[in-house]
């Protein structure tokens, strides 16, 4: 199995995918955001939601299943396990991202829903691999600290806890918060997740443009 075939698990333990999947998630950005706001392109919260539990269901992340479990309960999502979006995150979560099932289910996707809003579900489901993926590696990094096993860290370890852990502590608090809010409109679901789009990409797009330089340029 070559590089760009080997799959996600569920923390980064090698740089060639650590940097493979930042290059990916960052070519994703544009169609993330599209997701929530681009004519033609964007899903209403309930496929939003749906889709980023179905793809948090393998390899649990708990900051994501706080953080998409109250959003979707705020937009009263509850993922139907028939609709396209969500059969394609099932095999999307499954297969990492990658393989020929994954391709397989895409293209059904894009018969159903057209390319487009297709492209955009496919978009969702890589935000979210990029954030249960990191979630669960500071975790990871968290109990080995907190256990004082220090030399068995790696240097990708500490970078990924370094560079990553203040933003995903924010977002541990704000889950806490989110449990008091209230179910909100469509448009509120949707200001929320575009809103919270903004300190994703922050991070993302400059961990992408170094892993692009990294592997000498290239973005496949």
């Amino acid at each position: 199995m070559t590089t760009d075939e080997t799959k996600t698990g569920k923390v980064w333990t090698s740089w060639a995918t650590f940097l493979r999947d930042h290059t990916r998630f960052m070519v994703e950005l544009p169609g993330y955001l599209a997701a929530y706001l681009w004519p033609g392109r964007s899903l209403d919260p309930i496929t939003l939601e749906s889709v980023m539990l179905t793809v948090n269901s393998v390899n649990t992340c708990p900051y994501c299943t706080g953080l998409h479990g109250q959003l979707a309960r705020m937009a009263g999502a509850e993922p139907d396990a028939q609709a396209p979006a969500v059969k394609y995150a099932t095999t999307f979560a499954h297969e990492a991202g990658r393989g020929a099932d994954e391709r397989a289910a895409f293209e059904s996707l894009s018969k159903e829903l057209g390319d487009r809003k297709a492209s955009s579900v496919r978009s969702l489901c890589w935000a979210l691999l990029w954030g249960k993926t990191t979630g669960n590696s500071i975790n990871s990094t968290r109990s080995k600290l907190l256990s004082l096993d220090l030399m068995s860290l790696t240097a990708l370890e500490v970078l990924v806890f370094a560079y990553y852990g203040p933003l995903f502590l924010v977002i541990g608090v704000l889950n806490a918060l989110l449990t008091k809010a209230p179910p909100v409109p469509p448009w509120a679901s949707t200001l929320v997740g575009a809103t919270l789009y903004v300190p994703q990409m922050m991070h993302i797009l400059p961990m992408g443009l170094a892993s692009v330089a990294a592997r000498g340029g290239s973005v496949a």
